[in-house]
């Protein structure tokens, strides 16, 4: 019996077990699997303390409890795969040396969000950097930035979830590199189709992550001030607002404006428990970085997308979204007025948008999204 071919995915999961972001790499392992490869995850330590303990609630260099959290979040998705987690003192999953001989063999290294590097994964003929936070990724090499470009450049392949920079029409700078369009993708049987309930409009999100760049003498900013622009949103519709929100948020003054603020650990602790809140909520209001919209990328995230595939509808900042259908389970605003306007559309036929959604949710079904990047990348599938 011939081997199947090995695609490795390298992820974020043990430095940062939470289930929101597990998701992102799960739904690659789960669609290469269903594409006939031998999916394999790997990840590497950063300068150290770099895990984060949830239990905790602190970083730390100890790897136990991610480690932990990996087996059985692996285990809960039915993905019964070889995984190797490498720091400068011990190796997990894998032994080094098995590790080393997965690599060498692999048809394709697939590295989300940029998530990690060891000198290892360059064993692998193939290396495809998946990039999910322009303009900031293009910026950062823009202004010359030698470690960030050099991580870049380890790649012999770049894509983008920003599929306006791969067509040339976003004011993102240009690069050296040849971005080609791709998008989050969703493992749809791993992610069925819920009833719509009267909960909440919820997203699980964050205030600020690592302030904003400038260029051309422009300001790109993260979701901080995006949320300010909306601030009376809650008081222009009838519906609940929720946000599991991170950061060093003004909670009590999001509260004041009738924002509801709820615990982001809390309701991301595991991959169900994720899935759990989705499935409580009744649609998304989705804010993104301000960076995003002013660059127009044409990016759509991977935490929206799974709201959609669950049947709930999704009010989304318009990044540029013209390769997609919007207006049904899908609708976009530019400003507050804008977002009171999807919110109260969805409100009046909730269940035709429900469904509307899980057929948007369609277009991102893992096989397909994987199928065409990888024959865009020049991999051979089984």
């Amino acid at each position: 019996m011939t081997a199947k071919p090995i695609a490795v995915v390298a992820g974020y999961v043990v430095r940062y077990p939470v289930g929101g972001m597990t998701w992102v790499f799960l739904n690659y392992l789960l669609g290469l699997r269903a594409l006939g490869f031998e999916p394999v995850f790997v990840e590497a330590a950063g300068p150290q303390p770099t895990c984060y303990d949830v239990g905790a609630g602190r970083m730390t260099d100890d790897p136990s409890y991610g480690i932990a959290y990996l087996r059985h979040a692996l285990a809960a998705a039915g993905l019964d795969i070889r995984w190797w987690y490498h720091d400068d003192e011990h190796d997990h999953g894998m032994p080094r040396d098995e590790a080393i001989a997965v690599l060498e063999s692999a048809s394709v290294l697939l590295n989300v969000s940029g998530s990690c590097w060891a000198d290892d994964f360059g064993r692998v003929p193939r290396r495809v950097f998946i990039d999910t936070d322009a303009p900031f990724t293009q910026i950062r090499i823009a202004d010359g930035e030698e470690g960030w470009t050099a991580f870049v450049d380890a790649h012999d392949t770049h894509a983008t979830y920003a599929v306006n920079v791969a067509s040339g029409g976003s004011g993102v700078p240009a690069t050296r590199h040849h971005w080609l369009p791709t998008c989050p993708p969703i493992d749809l049987a791993a992610w069925p189709a819920h009833p719509m309930t009267d909960g909440s409009w919820t997203t699980v999100t964050s205030w600020g992550a690592y302030g904003s760049m400038w260029w051309d003498l422009e300001e790109y900013r993260q979701k901080d001030i995006s949320y300010m622009r909306l601030r009376d949103l809650p008081q222009r519709v009838d519906a609940r607002l929720e946000l599991a929100l991170g950061g060093d948020a003004p909670r009590r003054q999001l509260e004041a404006f009738g924002w509801h603020v709820a615990d982001p650990v809390a309701v991301s602790r595991t991959t169900d428990a994720f899935q759990s809140y989705l499935r409580a909520s009744r649609a998304e209001l989705s804010v993104a970085k301000d960076a995003y919209v002013r660059a127009q990328t044409g990016a759509f995230n991977d935490r929206s997308l799974a709201y959609l595939a669950t049947g709930r509808p999704v009010v989304y900042s318009d990044t540029g979204l013209g390769w997609l259908p919007t207006g049904d389970g899908l609708l976009t605003f530019g400003s507050v007025e804008e977002a009171a306007t999807a919110i109260k559309a969805v409100e009046t036929d909730p269940l035709a948008h429900a469904a509307a959604a899980r057929r948007v949710a369609e277009r991102f079904e893992a096989t397909i999204v994987l199928r065409d990047l990888l024959t865009a990348a020049g991999v051979t599938r089984p």
